[in-house]
């Protein structure tokens, strides 16, 4: 299981080519039928062209020697008819292959897709999204060139390797035994090029995920680089990166030369072999001069293969190395594990109660929730105050399964939130943030979360019931939101969230810090919503502004993680402790 961590560039980690088999062979799998009949296509063209080489033994024994011109002319026009049925095989088993690569990773990308979705919060906090979208993209595209041309060439040039040594064995065993030392010499040479390789090309995988992750950061802070200019420092930065990256494809290249052009040098070597042995054998009358320009064909033939091997290892090592970076993201499991048989809900009838709850984020840290006891019933509303730090967020957290507690339990009703489908939950239960994502479309698209599916009725029937009519006609429902709602202000984006969250009508709403950093004016529209919301909805109201909760039913200050007061508004700032001192802080009073 690969944990939660960043990529390390200098770590030497080579490619677990059974595992991305594994992968490869696992993908590959439902699409058995059309693979099959692209690679029947694909031996019917190897075949073809292996008839060239006899034909002209033939036609150097049987017709040029004897000066039958009859049998040349029927000889060439076999090696016509052979080339046009060459092609058209040729181009059948590419189609069909490039069709079903294309449909393969397609597939995968989905796969990669529904993955990420499952996996929990702390991952992408700790994980830079560029990295990850290097993973989708280029990763996939790189899988894509190993199940189309590279698998093409590997699966066309073993079999021609076989059939060709079969060919001049048949013809002349000794001849032919001459080239088998060096094709031992050469599977030595490749196997050395592949583990001496392995480890450069994965780091050249890591590193085009490393630069994707760093532009992508930097250009969402574009604003703040500019700001305190620091353009020169964030160009270095990445001058640094791409020289890294360029120094470490340069080695992988260096490799791939040099072993090109040493498989190069067997080429010479072969065929001088065949010339001097084949050459000695014509002399002697025991080969025809036919057979022994077929050998030198052949021979040309026996090493392309090696020598398109030895060009697209780079492509292979580079697809191994995509394909062993998705296998190790798909092994990434989620950290939040739901019950085997979990129970399903739809609604609550009674509470959500938080019971001796104890929670930290790991293992080595401090506890951020000590000994929680709290209830929201039905209908009311629950507000928690405290410092920053105190513990306030993770309430949600756990509420909603972003995070687990170690002990203790939280139940809704009767049942313990641990035993419940995530999924349900979360459709249960609304969420507000302080930092709003909304998606470049249209404001009634966003107010729908991009659900088509939601009549317009529940858009109309928020608006009216949260008096948002006047916020709705500034900012009509055909609206364009760019990318991450730039062209709204922050109050603005709070207050699409709080009437998507009417929307999607969920019966507890969870709002965190939902009235931060915003003016007064839209403090008080976004209040007097919050305050029409708490007649619908059950609430869980997390806040640093203590305005948007006297209205609530009960209101909770944590204090280092544990309840240190709870009761009302009033009762709270009888009491003189820590919410009347925070409170004070605030209003002045």
């Amino acid at each position: 299981m690969e944990d939660y961590e960043l990529y390390d560039l200098d770590k030497k980690e080579k490619i677990d080519y059974k595992s991305t088999f594994s992968l490869v062979y696992s993908l590959s799998r439902p699409y058995r039928k059309e693979l099959a009949t692209a690679f029947v296509y694909l031996i019917f063209s190897t075949l073809t062209s292996l008839a060239v080489p006899v034909l002209a033994k033939y036609a150097i024994d049987k017709a040029i020697k004897v000066k039958d011109s009859k049998l040349l002319l029927i000889i060439m026009g076999a090696y016509l008819a052979n080339a046009l049925i060459f092609l058209f095989f040729n181009y059948i088993s590419s189609m069909k292959l490039i069709k079903t690569g294309q449909e393969l990773i397609l597939g995968l990308k989905k796969k990669l897709y529904e993955h990420l979705l499952s996996l929990d919060t702390d991952y992408y906090a700790k994980t830079p999204p560029g990295k990850i979208m290097a993973r989708v993209q280029s990763d996939t595209s790189a899988l894509y060139e190993l199940f189309t041309q590279t698998a093409v060439s590997i699966f066309k040039d073993l079999l021609l390797f076989i059939a060709i040594f079969a060919i001049m064995f048949y013809y002349n065993s000794r001849l032919a035994s001459l080239l088998l030392p060096v094709v031992l010499i050469i599977a030595a040479i490749v196997k050395i090029f592949i583990d001496k390789s392995s480890a450069i090309f994965v780091n050249v995988r890591k590193l085009i995920g490393e630069i994707s992750g760093f532009l992508a950061e930097r250009l969402n802070a574009v604003s703040t680089v500019q700001s305190f200019n620091k353009t020169a420092q964030e160009e270095s930065a990445l001058e640094e990166l791409n020289m890294k990256k360029f120094k470490t494809a340069l080695k992988a290249e260096f490799y791939s030369i040099v072993f090109f052009m040493t498989i190069i040098m067997f080429d010479p070597i072969s065929k001088a072999m065949i010339f001097g042995y084949g050459g000695k054998e014509v002399m002697a009358g025991t080969l025809s001069v036919g057979a022994l320009v077929m050998f030198i064909l052949y021979a040309g033939q026996l090493f392309e293969p090696i020598f398109m091997f030895s060009e697209h290892i780079s492509v292979i090592q580079k697809s191994f190395s995509a394909g062993h970076r998705i296998n190790s993201l798909l092994g990434v499991k989620p950290r939040i594990i739901e019950d085997k048989n979990p129970v399903y809900i739809d609604s609550f009838k009674q509470a959500v109660r938080f019971q001796d709850v104890w929670m930290k984020y790991d293992e080595s840290s401090d506890w951020i929730l000590k000994n929680i006891n709290l209830e929201i019933q039905k209908g009311k509303t629950l507000a928690v105050a405290g410092k920053t730090g105190g513990g306030k967020t993770t309430l949600t957290n756990i509420l909603l399964r972003f995070n687990d507690y170690q002990k203790g339990c939280v139940f809704i009703d009767d049942c313990e939130l641990k035993k419940i489908n995530i999924k349900s939950v979360r459709k249960l239960i609304g969420l507000v943030q302080q930092d709003i994502y909304l998606f470049p479309a249209t404001v009634a698209e966003n107010l729908k979360l991009m659900d088509s599916s939601i009549e317009d009725s529940r858009i109309d029937y928020a608006i009216k019931i949260l008096e948002l009519d006047y916020f709705y006609k500034k900012h009509p429902l055909n609206k364009k939101i760019t990318e991450r709602g730039n062209n709204l202000s922050q109050g603005e984006k709070q207050i699409i969230a709080l009437t998507r969250s009417m929307v999607l009508d969920q019966e507890i709403l969870c709002l965190d810090e939902a009235t931060s950093n915003i003016d007064p004016y839209t403090e008080r529209m976004l209040t007097r919503a919050i305050k029409n919301v708490m007649r619908h909805k059950t609430m869980l109201i997390i806040a640093h502004r203590l305005s948007t909760i006297e209205s609530a039913d009960k209101i909770v200050f944590l204090h280092n993680g544990e309840i240190a007061e709870e009761g009302s508004h009033n009762e709270l700032l009888e009491k003189k402790g820590h919410y009347y001192k925070y409170y004070s802080l605030q209003t002045g009073i």
